[in-house]
């Protein structure tokens, strides 16, 4: 089936997209392209972006799908336009630290997600003996914290697991992501700061990835190192306060004044990637969890800012797939996986419970008024979400990175 996204613009110019099976095979001119027997999408009007490649999210599955879970996560992800989501290990019940431990959350992504899937592996102390086994099982690459994760089974890394893990990501090509702060310093941004120090000093010509930066001085420090890259989050660009419950994360949201050099550090190209970070719970934990749901919400809360262009959105919010090097995914381009968000820019809408499709229905943007919204979003050629019907069954696929050790 031949399908022709045809009216919209393509980040910044209009342009009609030509999908045959799951892959875009052409890109012309608003108008052109052959629509007998094709299904045609009709994209007046909106933006067509490439799907956003989340690369932080935690849907908790196996063992937490009460917390979200692939079913739940993956409409919400839909439906903010996300077609690609990466996993962390930590959530799941028992964490993602084994080979074996993978294969369960690929089976689980297989059966309930509607967008495609790519796994972290974990590192704690007790997984060094597992890591070459799980980078062969396809993991993008391994999550280490250097504090407390809140949960006994996933402790943080000292330094010879440390080490070792950044032995076994250099071997095997991939990254090793560093949940950055240190205990003794608590949440503060000197604790970001020293944490990447810390590791950076260590990794012998690894590459370090620093998860959901908050603080702006700590982006400055990521840049005194070689090989390490640099994401933030939409809450820690958007928001000033933790007094909403829903807002309360580590590391913290800051004030103003750091929320503006964070800003600044965007727009100059100083940060790599932005992710969701999509971290919810039951709402009888509220009180205690720290963790952002914003899954659905972060490419409307980047667009709605009016401080990036359209390429600059799309750049940071499809940067996983170039760092975790999944391929076919992130650009609308010739012969790539045909992921793609049409999105209204002119949409004024109030985020609330009832246009929410996460397991909780919860997000710290409850009440804030976007003017942006994603209207349909289609994973390699197929609609899995649009705006008059929710989201559509599930038909998502698991993603093995291209590790050293795999073709």
């Amino acid at each position: 089936m031949t399908v022709v996204v045809r009216g919209g613009f393509v980040i910044d110019r209009p342009a009609d997209v030509v999908i045959a099976g799951e892959r875009i095979v052409d890109i012309m001119a608003p108008g052109t392209a052959e629509t007998v027997g094709a299904e045609v999408i009709d994209a007046g009007g909106l933006a067509v972006l490439p799907g956003m490649v989340d690369g932080h999210v935690h849907f908790d599955e196996p063992g937490r799908s009460d917390w979200e879970g692939f079913d739940a996560g993956s409409a919400a992800a839909a439906a903010g336009g996300v077609t690609t989501i990466v996993d962390m290990p930590i959530d799941s019940d028992p964490p993602t630290t084994t080979a074996a431990l993978a294969e369960a959350k690929v089976d689980a992504a297989r059966a309930r997600s509607r967008v495609d899937v790519a796994l972290w592996g974990g590192l704690v102390p007790g997984s060094v003996d597992h890591l070459d086994d799980l980078a062969a099982a396809g993991v993008v690459g391994f999550k280490a914290f250097a504090c407390p994760s809140g949960w006994d089974d996933f402790p943080a890394v000292d330094e010879p697991t440390l080490v070792a893990g950044f032995a076994a990501a250099h071997r095997h090509g991939l990254p090793l992501a560093l949940h950055a702060e240190l205990e003794a310093l608590g949440h503060t941004a000197e604790s970001e700061v020293a944490a990447i120090g810390w590791a950076a000093s260590r990794a012998d010509g690894a590459r370090l990835h620093v998860v959901h930066v908050s603080a702006a001085a700590a982006v400055d420090e990521a840049r005194r190192w070689p090989n390490v890259t640099v994401e933030t989050c939409p809450h820690y660009l958007s928001l000033t306060t933790t007094a909403d419950p829903h807002a309360r994360c580590t590391p913290p949201i800051r004030d103003a004044a750091n929320q503006e050099a964070l800003w600044r550090h965007v727009l100059d190209g100083a940060v790599d990637a932005i992710a969701s970070d999509h971290s919810p719970c039951p709402p009888e934990r509220r009180g205690e969890w720290a963790g952002v749901a914003g899954v659905e919400t972060t490419l409307a809360v980047l667009l709605s800012s009016g401080r990036m262009t359209l390429a600059q959105v799309a750049h940071l919010t499809t940067a996983a797939a170039r760092l975790l090097r999944l391929p076919g995914k992130g650009a609308i381009v010739r012969d790539y996986d045909a992921d793609i968000a049409l999105v209204d820019l002119d949409a004024a809408w109030t985020v609330s419970p009832d246009a929410l499709w996460c397991r909780h229905r919860s997000s710290p943007f409850i009440g804030r008024q976007l003017g942006a919204r994603v209207v349909r979003t289609l994973v390699r050629g197929s609609t899995v979400f649009d705006l008059a019907d929710g989201p559509r069954p599930h038909q998502g696929r698991v993603l093995r990175a291209r590790s050293a050790g795999r073709p």
